[in-house]
């Protein structure tokens, strides 16, 4: 019986319930309100008027907060998905070095009497065997009026001392290369039963600033005036570097002197980080005639 009555007066329950919620919700509101309006009225002055600040406090909580203006669209950037807290971003790329594609074709530089009586001298001297090669033009003042391609030096012997890769340079660096192999590098190195056979090249005439860096000056090797020369290979197995550590140390120090007091630049180890691995000539004319010398011994 209890239990039945129970089930037959849920529904007016569930009905008082919900009255009772309303009315407990209109109570706390009313509330509020008047304790709203005892703060507001408690900051009125003894002259009925209400202060400033609790009418800016009124005005900051009825006013809706400012929004910023709209970014206009072209002016917003792009999300990308490398740019999360912590993603370096990558360094600014540098303006491009070469020509634009419609720049006119740079002119290689003008050859003067005295370059072609220069390779004249050095193709009829019987010390070399060299090709001309057409002249060369490059972007930044690159370029050789009269370029040669050193295949060979021939030794005092008769010999032939290949040079390979042969390099392409200016005629007047062939011949003092060709007369510095020929009558100091052989002499030092060479002994009854070791001849040279071949000189092993790095590179030669090449246009780029200098060490290979974009914004560096001009280098020798851009002129055609300047060889890099890593190794000598001898006829009967074998070879020296001339970098090399193990090297004999007397021969290495004579050939610097010798090629130090033949060309205005010499480049080694020791000098830039930039020629641990090979050795720099070149002919590069210099106020008062001054010679770099930097090729360190180890």
């Amino acid at each position: 019986m209890f239990a039945q009555g129970a089930a037959l007066d849920r529904p007016a329950f569930e009905r008082n319930r919900s009255n009772a919620e309303k009315l407990i919700g209109f109570e706390v509101q009313s509330a509020r309100r008047r304790e709203n309006r005892v703060h507001f009225f408690a900051a009125r002055s003894s002259f009925g008027r209400v202060k400033l600040p609790a009418l800016l406090l009124l005005a900051s909580v009825l006013s809706p907060a400012p929004q910023p203006p709209a970014r206009p669209p072209e002016l917003t950037p792009p999300l990308r998905h490398d740019s999360a807290p912590g993603h370096p971003e990558p360094p600014a790329r540098p303006a491009d070095l070469s020509p634009s594609p419609g720049a006119a074709p740079p002119s290689p530089p003008a050859a003067g009497a005295d370059d072609e009586a220069v390779c004249a001298r050095l193709l009829a001297s019987g010390r070399v065997i060299a090709v001309r090669a057409p002249a060369i033009a490059g972007a930044g003042g690159c370029g050789i009026a009269a370029p040669v391609a050193l295949k060979a030096v021939i030794a005092a012997d008769g010999r032939r001392i290949e040079v390979t890769p042969a390099p392409v340079m200016r005629c007047d660096l062939a011949e003092d290369v060709a007369r510095w192999i020929d009558e100091e590098v052989a002499p030092i190195v060479e002994t009854a039963d070791r001849r040279i056979a071949r000189i092993a090249t790095a590179d030669a005439y090449n246009c780029r600033g200098r060490n290979g860096l974009p914004n560096e000056k001009l280098s020798e090797h851009g002129k055609g005036n300047a060889l890099d020369m890593s190794a000598l290979q001898f006829s009967g197995g074998g070879a020296m570097a001339l970098t090399d550590k193990g090297a004999d140390a007397a021969l290495t120090t004579a050939l610097r002197a010798t090629a130090c007091g033949r060309f205005s630049t010499v480049l080694g180890p020791g000098s830039d980080g930039f020629h641990e691995t090979h050795i720099h000539l070149d002919l590069e004319a210099r106020r008062h005639s001054g010679n770099i010398c930097q090729w360190e011994i180890r």
